[in-house]
């Protein structure tokens, strides 16, 4: 933004300074925040910095692939599914304060699938968040507080007799354990929530980050 004339060192360190001092925004929120640029400008810049494309206002998303991903993921992460292309199976996703690869290659495995990854402004990914949260899909089940792994296995086998599910996989997932079963074109996401501390959890290290069973 410095060097497209956009903005000036007077006003970055005066945007530096507030977020040093507040310990909690982000530098683009507080360039908003004081007026020195618009929410436009500050996606823009990062979509420069993370090297992917900014989502165009206009682009319509199809509000059907909303239901691949569980909402407490999209909610946690900050992205917006915008579409699922079947012939490639490639999906595409929105992330309004940075592209998160590990939550990516996370849906890639659970999913089968490609992902493909823009920018947005974070008031479009608000709204968009807001009218999914009204139409939470019943498929989705979330597990607040941790359980051990022998009453994880127990609710995952409850929740496969009760699908008749071909198969299941599983994948850390950010603050979450994430389980898929599916069942011909019938599946059920359930989140497990991982503790507080994360040392409380079975790290990535010391779990699959996938497991499939067919």
């Amino acid at each position: 933004m410095l060097s497209r004339g956009e903005l000036t060192n007077q006003q970055l360190r005066v945007a530096l300074e507030a977020q040093q001092q507040d310990g909690q925004h982000r530098l683009g929120e507080w360039l908003e925040k004081l007026g020195f640029a618009t929410e436009r400008q500050v996606t823009v810049a990062l979509g420069l910095q993370w090297a992917c494309p900014v989502l165009n206002q206009d682009t319509k998303r199809d509000p059907a692939c909303s239901r691949l991903l569980p909402y407490r993921l999209l909610e946690d992460h900050r992205m917006l599914p915008l579409q699922f292309v079947e012939a490639t199976r490639t999906l595409y996703l929105a992330f309004c304060d940075g592209i998160d690869y590990t939550v990516l290659h996370a849906i890639e495995q659970m999913l089968s699938c490609h992902t493909d990854a823009c920018l947005v402004m974070r008031s479009t990914l608000d709204r968009a968040l807001e009218q999914i949260a009204r139409q939470r899909s019943p498929h989705d089940l979330l597990f607040e507080g941790w359980r051990g792994a022998p009453e994880i296995a127990s609710i995952i086998c409850g929740y496969v007799l009760k699908l008749g599910a071909e198969s299941a996989r599983i994948a850390g997932c950010g603050s979450h354990v994430w389980v898929r079963l599916t069942a011909g074109r019938e599946f059920i996401n359930l989140l497990f929530r991982r503790p507080v501390p994360e040392r409380e959890a079975p790290s990535l290290e010391e779990e699959p980050s996938l497991r499939v069973v067919g």
